[in-house]
């Protein structure tokens, strides 16, 4: 899906202009970048949480090994 086909779906289910869905689109892109750039995750409602590296945001620690 590109980027016009997205802006018709979102206007469509809004019920608002294609012109103010693609403003809306591009906010939401720009401040999941900036969170990123900040080294922080976006949370969205509906569209989940945006992490710049999802292995060091969701990393567990190792189980530690017994010695026999």
């Amino acid at each position: 899906m590109n980027k016009s086909e997205l802006t018709s779906r979102l206007a469509h289910a809004a019920n608002t202009s294609n012109s103010e869905a693609a403003d809306y689109l591009d906010y939401t892109v720009l401040s999941i970048l900036k969170g990123w750039k900040h080294a922080q995750t976006t949370t969205w409602p509906g569209l989940g949480v945006f992490a710049r590296d999802i292995a060091k945001s969701s990393a567990r620690k190792p189980a530690k090994l017994e010695a026999r």
